[in-house]
């Protein structure tokens, strides 16, 4: 990012990690006394915000030395975590288990039986339904909601500085 900044980009969007550990594939293949209170992969979730942190340190000091960029920062760990907490507050049955798959296991995920191979030739009647697509990707809907909660924050809680404001400040010419 700083060789865009550098060469003059004065409106850049950063994304932070989801929770990782909450997909099918990690929860799949973790141990089961590594999880969280969300019942996710603990670990790795843990490893998420530790990368989101020195995501947000870095840009702190892109900002500090780019001082007529505006440079924000979209908590997609957040947004995820919302979603997870609320499913059906966004829209949600499903917040684990992935549309696509065999129909087994706990999460409708098996790493030798992913969506796409000859095994897996549907998905789910209602992918909006789910936040997991194949057990690796979100599905469409989540995609949109978590967009939304990025677009539509006035607040900061999931887009610092929000981008209503990077965009008022593109309208007027200039930054800050």
């Amino acid at each position: 990012m700083q060789g865009l900044l550098k060469r003059g980009a004065k409106y850049v969007v950063v994304q932070g990690m989801p929770l990782t550990g909450c997909l099918p594939l990690a929860m799949t293949l973790s141990q089961p006394w590594d999880r969280d209170n969300l019942s996710c992969v603990a670990s790795i979730n843990q490893q998420n915000l530790d990368h989101n942190h020195h995501l947000q340190a870095g840009l702190h000091r892109l900002r500090r030395s780019h001082p007529d960029a505006i440079i924000a920062y979209t908590d997609y760990h957040a947004a995820h975590l919302a979603v997870v907490r609320s499913p059906t507050r966004y829209g949600f049955a499903e917040p684990f288990k992935a549309c696509c798959g065999t129909g087994g296991g706990t999460y409708n995920f098996e790493i030798i039986s992913t969506c796409g191979s000859p095994e897996v030739a549907t998905a789910c009647a209602q992918p909006a339904r789910y936040v997991n697509w194949d057990g690796v990707h979100m599905t469409e809907a989540m995609y949109k909601v978590v967009a939304g909660m990025f677009f539509h924050d006035a607040t900061g809680a999931y887009c610092r500085p929000t981008f209503g404001s990077l965009l008022a400040a593109r309208k007027k010419g200039h930054t800050k």
